[in-house]
């Protein structure tokens, strides 16, 4: 029995709309890997930019909590504490009888607050200078009922975070800082 032929080229048509759907899949698969790949080659130099800058406000963000923790640590405690960054990304915790030139009545544990070690670091007092930042210091004293030990004039203190390659050549662009202002000091990051 033949069949008539307008059901066959029916058939035809049938089986060429479906290779066509097949090769337009295929078009649109390959055209969006291409602009995927276009756009993920473009932003390869923008991340490399930013990432140090992304790294310093992650360090901020840790060392923004650490200073949380030394406030509420000081309330409990009755007594000064003193949060004060060492080379390498270290930072130590002191428990103080006073903030202002007193001795150490413990220490506590040590910490850390960079992900890999050389890769930020904290403007200390000395440097600050160098950088015309004058309220820029590497150690926070906090009292529980005299609040933020720094002088009477200002009330406000910066612990600068800066990635060390922009440190050596004096670029402060990609610096985060954690700006502790008012006796409560009150935290905020830039």
């Amino acid at each position: 029995m033949d069949r008539p032929l307008e059901e066959v080229q029916w058939r035809d048509f049938e089986l060429y709309e479906q290779v066509r759907i097949r090769q337009n899949r295929k078009r649109f698969f390959i055209l969006g890997s291409a602009l995927i790949l276009f756009l993920s080659l473009c932003a390869v130099p923008v991340v490399k930019e930013r990432l140090p800058k992304w790294r310093s406000l992650r360090a901020a963000r840790e060392i923004s909590t650490e200073l949380e923790r030394i406030k509420t640590l000081s309330i409990q405690e009755k007594r000064p504490v003193r949060l004060k960054f060492i080379e390498g990304g270290q930072y130590r915790v002191e428990v103080l009888d006073r903030c202002n030139g007193g001795s150490v009545v413990r220490e506590l544990d040590p910490g850390t607050w960079t992900l890999r070690p050389g890769e930020l670091a904290i403007i200390s007092r000395s440097e600050s200078a160098k950088f015309s930042l004058g309220l820029a210091t590497d150690e926070v004293c906090f009292d529980p009922v005299f609040g933020l030990e720094v002088s009477q004039a200002v009330r406000t203190v910066v612990v600068v975070v800066v990635p060390v390659n922009d440190l050596t050549i004096g670029r402060l662009d990609r610096a985060s800082y954690v700006i502790l202002d008012g006796e409560s000091a009150k935290i905020s990051i830039n």
